[in-house]
């Protein structure tokens, strides 16, 4: 049995940054040291439409990676077609908004049921699930940890910066960053551009994922060793 729980919240600067693909790779790595792993994706953006309904991939593929036996509906309980901000994209598919309260009653149990938890938010940290709370707010009172996905190109990086920025305002714990290589191009730089990143930010740097590589294990080392308080 591992020694402790960790719930982590898998952000970005913009979509599109590898969310999904970090969160597979840890949930991966995490079930296969003896972890019981359980993921989110509490709103999932530009679904396509399947058996009537819009899909939730990028939760499929968490649910596979963890070995998860949560039941889809339960891992991505809000699915919107548009590619919007939660609300925007509810109000552009004619369906019901997010309800806050709703997911963080089925977080509350994900969490008491395994070891390890992975959250992936939609669109941004600061983007609204309803009316009143965004996901800023899931990870404060769920108290999941960061970590910030980060395309390797300079407006990500003042992007990611702005959200470092925005999540001590909150008081919300960042546990790290990963510089993720979009392309081949973006490849070579990257560990003297992540460090540097991390020294002006004043950010742990859990590491870098170069064009089609897959995750390091340091990175999977990192966010297992205990936190200096």
């Amino acid at each position: 049995m591992p020694p402790a729980k960790l719930s982590l919240l898998i952000t970005a600067p913009a979509p599109r940054a590898g969310k999904t693909m970090v969160g597979c790779a840890l949930a991966f790595a995490l079930k296969v040291r003896g972890f019981r792993v359980g993921v989110m994706k509490p709103v999932a953006l530009g679904c396509a439409i399947r058996a009537g309904a819009p899909a939730a991939d990028d939760a499929a593929a968490l649910l596979a990676s963890a070995s998860s036996a949560l039941a889809l509906d339960a891992a991505a309980p809000y699915r919107y077609c548009a590619s919007a901000p939660p609300l925007e994209a509810a109000c552009a598919d004619g369906a019901p908004p997010p309800d806050f309260a709703a997911i963080s009653s089925a977080l509350d149990e994900i969490q008491r049921a395994h070891d390890a938890v992975i959250v992936e938010d939609a669109w941004r940290l600061d983007a609204q699930i309803d009316s009143a709370h965004d996901f800023a707010d899931l990870a404060r009172r769920h108290r999941l940890a960061l970590v910030i996905v980060m395309p390797a190109d300079p407006d990500s990086f003042a992007r990611a910066a702005a959200v470092i920025d925005f999540a001590r305002r909150r008081g919300l714990a960042i546990r790290g960053a990963i510089v993720n290589a979009l392309d081949s191009s973006a490849s070579a730089a990257l560990p003297a551009a992540a460090e540097s990143f991390a020294a002006a930010n004043a950010v742990p740097m859990l590491g870098v994922v170069r064009h089609k590589e897959p995750l390091a294990l340091a990175i999977v080392e990192r966010l297992l060793q205990p936190q200096a308080h």
